[in-house]
């Protein structure tokens, strides 16, 4: 027998020989209460965990009788955790230490308690006014804060205009947020609160702003070849300014034809498919150039030259998640002769490969095509006859596929039916039930089944049993997450959550505000009239245990489908 099983089936018979003393001895328990010393550090947060006073016995009505100073502590009545009440009295300048005495029922002695408090860092800060010019680039150090003592927590309490200033939580170095806030015309002075962790008193920064001068721009006219290659340079937009200028487009015919640097205001192809000379011959934008304080405007004019061409089309393509590398996702669809095809773009990066003679589009990286991560994919394919290219985007979406671990149908995925085609399963409950016992003690109720799928078939038995109460009737009545039709698993049906529960199962739990299972469940597989199986994360055996045994866990769960 492995320890963990002795373990269990020591617990057991300690509860066992517990309840048999309790009926047989009607006599008082005497409770020994444990004495506590703790250390902390002075200024902690009220309702913080002090600590929990200790007893040979289970007990109850803990009692704080006295303490110095008085309304520091407070004490959970039924667990002996003490917590802060007071928190301006953890101040180790005037209460180094903390003591109280507890009793409690039945107890043959109260407890000492003693906390011992460390002394830490309290700091101050000095106010800091600054001026620079306006119009700063995002990021720009402004100034840093001084302080007296070893500071840090350095935080932006209130700040006009809202939005302007970060800070570095721990140097207090103050940068522009926003730069367009930074504007002598709107905002010639900025200001912020700034709190410091220790710090009784918040400090005051003062940014004073300069005015400079004005931008000018000129327009752009150039003339290349129909259907260039997308990247491709067409220019640049000259400006001047003392400042760091911001260029972007008011508007442009055909939309979207074109990507501006908003740093140079270079122009550069997006759409090849739009610089076709029978369709638009001209292409323009209005450009803005800015400091943040003055604005100037340019004309960009894009004249197209016509060459002969070669055709691709744009495809959308639609395969489910999860392939295999090497899998075909479709073909991109040209005209032309002796054309070569090339990825010049894909999101995500690497996903795809493509067959250069034929345009066939397969599977690069297989852990890209996920649907919850990339629903939505795109490769851009160039076409080229060695003279003329052109482009075409292959949009590709992928089909979700339940998967084990996903948080789904009120829960989390634990099992598909192999046999389902992904569309039918098992999901469990993202928290534990603790139950009075499983019910239905000296009774055959029929729920014999112990294999995937027969988890809702025990439980509609130990419910028909007319048993009250059992712990499939207490799960019946859940309605969780919209669902109530949840039920005791089997024991292969926990097995199945215990092999997926550390990689997949657990993680998802958390991340959607549940809790980890205890490591015993019920399971709703019944051994005889008076024994039902309990299961173990871990992947020991199931054991029988008395229908009777109180205050174990059970784990609900519910089928799915998805059509």
């Amino acid at each position: 027998m492995n320890n963990k099983l002795k373990t269990i089936y020591l617990a057991v018979s300690v509860l066992f020989l517990s309840v048999a003393c309790n009926n047989d001895d009607d006599g008082a328990v005497t409770v020994t209460l444990s004495d506590l010393e703790a250390t902390l550090d002075e200024n902690p947060q009220k309702g913080d965990l002090v600590g929990t006073v200790q007893t040979d016995v289970s007990t109850t009505n803990f009692n704080i009788v006295s303490q110095a100073p008085a309304g520091a502590l407070s004490i959970d009545g039924s667990t002996g955790e003490l917590t802060v009440a007071n928190a301006t009295l953890f101040d180790f300048e005037t209460h180094p230490t903390i003591t109280a005495t507890v009793t409690a029922d039945n107890a043959e002695n109260s407890a000492s308690i003693t906390i011992n408090l460390n002394n830490v860092n309290e700091v101050s800060g000095q106010n800091l006014e600054v001026t620079i010019d306006e119009n700063p680039a995002e990021g720009q150090v402004i100034g840093s804060l001084q302080t007296i003592g070893n500071a840090s927590g350095f935080a932006i309490t209130s700040q006009t205009p809202s939005g302007a200033m970060g800070i570095d939580f721990n140097s207090g170095e103050l940068t522009v947020l926003d730069a367009a806030l930074f504007d002598f015309e709107t905002n010639p002075v900025l200001t912020a609160t700034v709190s410091i962790e220790d710090a009784d008193n918040p400090v005051t920064v003062t940014v004073n702003l300069e005015n400079v001068i004005e931008v000018t721009a000129q327009d752009l006219t150039v003339s290349i070849d129909e259907n260039p290659t997308d990247g491709q340079i067409l220019g640049t937009v000259q400006a001047n300014s003392n400042s760091t200028l911001a260029f972007s487009f008011t508007s442009q015919s055909p939309m979207g034809a074109m990507a501006i640097d908003a740093a140079t205001g270079e122009l550069t192809v997006i759409d090849p498919n739009l610089f076709d000379f029978e369709t638009n011959p001209v292409i323009t934008a209005e450009i803005s150039v800015t400091d943040g304080a003055e604005t100037a405007t340019a004309t960009a004019t894009i004249n197209l030259n016509d060459v002969d061409e070669v055709s691709a089309t744009n495809t959308d393509l639609t395969i489910d998640e999860n392939p295999s590398n090497g899998d075909v996702v479709g073909t991109i669809q040209a005209s032309g002769s002796n054309v070569t095809y090339t990825i010049t773009f894909q999101n995500p990066a690497g996903a795809f490969t493509i067959d250069q003679n034929t345009g066939e589009l397969s599977v690069a990286d297989e852990t890209l095509f996920d649907f919850e991560t990339n629903p939505n994919m795109l490769a851009t394919i160039s076409v080229s006859n060695g003279t003329e290219t052109v482009s075409a985007n292959a949009f590709v979406e992928l089909n979700d596929l339940n998967e084990i671990g996903e948080f789904k149908y009120g829960g989390v995925i634990f099992w598909i039916d192999p046999t389902s085609n992904n569309s039918e399963g098992l999901v469990c409950a993202i928290s534990g039930l603790t139950v009075n016992a499983w019910g239905c003690s000296g009774i055959l109720t029929g729920a014999s089944g112990s294999g995937i799928g027969t988890g809702e078939t025990n439980s509609e038995a130990i419910i028909a049993a007319g048993c009250i109460p059992s712990a499939a009737l207490t799960i019946s009545n859940l309605d969780w997450n919209g669902y109530d039709d949840w039920f005791l698993p089997s024991v292969d049906e926990f097995n199945e959550i215990a092999i997926n529960y550390d990689d997949y199962i657990a993680p998802t739990i958390l991340a959607n505000g549940g809790s980890a299972l205890f490591s015993t469940v019920w399971t709703s597989t019944e051994v005889n009239a008076n024994d039902a199986y309990i299961a173990f994360l871990g992947g020991s055996a199931p054991i029988a245990l008395p229908k009777n045994t109180a205050n174990f866990i059970v784990l609900p769960i519910r089928s799915f489908t998805d059509f």
